[in-house]
């Protein structure tokens, strides 16, 4: 199994549950934590959340799914046949502050999602020495069961990186999606992230 957390630069049903409801507990409990600690507390700056029209649709014609992202990010597809949505870069950064990551794997009839997660939980860990998982659940996304984890690791930039990752199978395909960000912003583009995972859809390519 492969894992998108580096950049690689590296049937519609609708989502029963929120995202960003299910994360929403642990970034609280996360903010309060750390701002207790530090003794300070200032509210969250969260970006303007852009309207349904102001949203672009990414069609994959090879791997068969849909998904709209805000106008303003840009697209980049790979060799891989991945593509990565990056948000526009912040004032004063020559970095994007935030990615969204989408990976589909062909795999067999036969496999379980048992063994897609460990398989993804291995590679993970073998690819970072300072990986560390913050939650990791078991949910349903598309109706289908998924594997949800936040975890942070030191990715090919040498920056350490807070990573939200999903990953399900659907017929003889697997697919992964990964958001990413620093720790100071992932809560900031989690609303946006949530927009567009709840476009998120599959379906049958003709043959």
């Amino acid at each position: 199994m492969v894992s998108i957390f580096d950049d690689i630069n590296q049937s519609r049903i609708s989502i029963p549950l929120s995202v960003l409801s299910v994360f929403s507990v642990f970034l609280i409990i996360d903010y309060l934590d750390h701002n207790l600690a530090s003794g300070s507390f200032h509210q969250n700056p969260i970006i303007p959340m852009s309207s349904e029209s102001e949203f672009l649709t990414y069609d994959d014609l090879i791997t068969g799914f849909s998904i709209k992202y805000p106008h303003d990010w840009d697209r980049a597809q790979h060799i891989d046949k991945s593509v990565t949505f990056h948000a526009p870069k912040e004032s004063n950064s020559d970095t994007n502050p935030a990615d969204l990551g989408i990976m589909v794997i062909q795999v067999g009839s036969n496999t379980t999602l048992a063994s897609i997660t460990q398989n993804q939980l291995s590679t993970l860990k073998k690819l970072y020495p300072d990986f560390q998982a913050q939650e990791s659940v078991e949910t349903i996304f598309l109706g289908h069961p998924a594997h949800m984890i936040i975890f942070t690791a030191t990715d090919n930039t040498q920056n350490v990186r807070k990573a939200m990752q999903i990953w399900f199978k659907e017929d003889t395909k697997a697919f992964l999606l990964t958001y990413k960000s620093d720790n100071e912003r992932f809560s900031k583009y989690l609303p946006t992230i949530d927009r567009m995972l709840n476009t998120f859809y599959t379906y049958k390519l003709a043959k």
